[in-house]
């Protein structure tokens, strides 16, 4: 019976129908383009579980869709916080569950994932669709000409604070900073 989840399913791929089966007798799952289809899938194939080696390795491939680059292309604030609950859920399991997630991924994977979910969770919390851009710690370039002059005044690294005087100088030379 196929899953009535497939609506969910990336159509852009090339992935056949999960009613088609590996060599080896395993079932095919098709890519989710999305974290609630995925939790969704889960929650359905954890419901059908019956100690069969067919049903753990379709799990298995299932729950191993999740990757932490697709945690972070996700924007559903809902489905992140569920994520979050359920693979600290999966890093302490209880035994009531057959098959469950704790058996899909090494405590080091699981671990990963972890901090993926919660940090999205966070920027989601947050208002921001997309992570900080990557730079230095404190770039002179970006400081408001207020922060500027008062950094001058007050650091205590002089190699800085010659760097922050340097800014300000290019600043002036552009004509769109500081007036001495």
């Amino acid at each position: 019976m196929p899953s009535p989840l497939l609506c969910y399913a990336r159509m852009d791929t090339e992935v056949p129908t999960p009613a088609q089966r590996f060599n080896g007798g395993g079932m095919k799952v098709p890519p989710f383009g999305d974290i609630a289809a995925w939790l969704a899938e889960i929650d359905r194939q954890a419901g059908l579980m019956r100690p069969s080696r067919r049903l753990y390795e379709r799990f298995d491939r299932t729950a191993r869709a999740l990757t932490p680059d697709r945690i972070r292309r996700c924007d559903d604030g809902v489905s992140v916080a569920d994520l979050v609950v359920r693979l600290r859920a999966a890093r302490h399991p209880g035994g009531q569950d057959l098959h469950g997630l704790d058996r899909v991924w090494s405590r080091a994977e699981l671990g990963v994932l972890i901090t993926e979910a919660v940090n999205r969770q966070r920027q989601l919390a947050m208002g921001r669709l997309e992570a900080r851009p990557k730079g230095p710690r404190l770039d002179p370039r970006r400081l408001p000409d207020a922060r500027l002059e008062h950094l001058i005044q007050h650091h205590r690294d002089l190699g800085l604070v010659e760097a922050l005087r340097a800014e300000r100088r290019r600043r002036d030379l552009a004509g769109g900073g500081h007036a001495a």
